[in-house]
């Protein structure tokens, strides 16, 4: 009888990096208190999901991984993108009254709740659709990197949230990034990567 532990394949090795990256950012948040450090690790682990898909087709994999595998992404994905964001923001942000951190759980609820449900749905029609329909996680996670470094307050991130949330829900549809689109792609990871630095080094 087969266990769990003959799915811990290096073909998922990214997917795991996206994991590891993104629970480190809770630390840098929770511990460091860093929207620098939290923002950057957000945007390795949306870097490392982008290319987890094409970095495990180089492995020669039998149906019942391949199809786990999709399974990890999207499990990953829950925790990475839906969750942790909301986390380091817990940690990060500062709430000057009552009324605007309820307002916030909220925001933040509705968030998590859009994120699952937009995953379940495109685990469900991932064969149908070409492209995205709604605001893919990943690039939702990118979007939080980018706020991070501007250090948002409390009141701004109850409207980001909510914001993301109700686009990964919605029906517009999203082409994957290819040729020049996926170029300028890179450019906003690059463009993100190289802030963080500057941030850091000064």
């Amino acid at each position: 009888m087969s266990s769990p532990a003959r799915y811990l394949r290096c073909s998922n090795l990214l997917t795991y990096l996206s994991l590891l990256s993104s629970l480190l950012a809770v630390v840098a948040a929770r511990e460091w208190r860093s929207w620098e450090y939290a923002g950057l690790l957000l945007a390795i682990s949306a870097f490392a999901d982008t290319f987890d898909g094409r970095f495990a087709r180089l492995f020669s994999r039998d149906d019942s991984e391949k199809a786990f595998g999709s399974q990890l992404d999207s499990l990953v994905d829950a925790v990475a993108f839906g969750i942790v964001p909301v986390v380091c923001l817990q940690s990060l942000v500062v709430f000057t009254s009552t009324t605007t951190r309820i307002a916030w759980l909220a925001a933040a609820f509705v968030y998590v709740v859009c994120a699952l449900t937009r995953l379940g749905y495109y685990n469900l029609h991932v064969e149908v659709h070409a492209g995205f329909i709604g605001l893919p996680t990943t690039l939702a996670a990118l979007l939080w990197s980018s706020v991070f470094l501007t250090h948002p307050a409390a009141t701004s991130t109850v409207l980001i949230l909510t914001i993301l949330g109700m686009a990964m829900v919605s029906a517009i549809p999203i082409s994957r990034p290819r040729g020049l689109a996926m170029w300028a792609y890179m450019l906003w990871f690059a463009a993100v990567f190289v802030s963080y630095g500057f941030q850091l080094v000064h």
